[in-house]
């Protein structure tokens, strides 16, 4: 009898309980967040022209202690210094593309640890070298330019 009173005891505790949490609610705050227009982000160039017709990554760092330009007349030539984290592969890649998409045309290229690649078009040539450093690529750009106003 004890043991039938003792569950009785322990059934009408938890329905008591059951009742009590049962009507409490669980609290939900519905929070409408303020509206914002998103501005799609605008296109930045990632080349530049420094002379006609080579393009240069902005990212890369000019070195003017080590370039010259020269112009004589309607005769632009001289040698454009830069350094950037760029792989060697990535700028290699870049021109290729990039200087057909200018009208150059490739003539030749060779790699030993300096990549070098020259292509011309009818106002001149142009010769790019790519040397992997310890912290850093120089790209180099030689140029023979003629009939350019500039």
């Amino acid at each position: 009898m004890k043991k039938f009173l003792f569950l009785v005891f322990i059934f009408i505790n938890f329905s008591f309980y059951s009742l009590i949490y049962a009507q409490e609610k669980p609290q939900i705050e519905v929070i409408t967040p303020e509206t914002t227009q998103i501005k799609p982000e605008e296109k930045k160039d990632l080349i530049y022209f420094p002379i006609p017709y080579i393009p240069i990554l902005k990212d890369l760092e000019y070195q003017p202690e080590k370039s010259a330009l020269l112009r004589t007349g309607d005769i632009l030539t001289g040698m454009l210094v830069f350094k950037g984290t760029y792989s060697p592969k990535a700028l290699v890649d870049f021109y290729k593309v990039q200087m057909k998409n200018q009208g150059w045309e490739e003539v030749g290229s060779f790699s030993s640890k300096v990549i070098f690649i020259a292509y011309k078009r009818p106002e001149g040539t142009a010769f790019i070298s790519i040397s992997q450093g310890w912290y850093n690529t120089e790209l180099r750009i030689v140029i023979i330019l003629s009939k350019i106003k500039y």
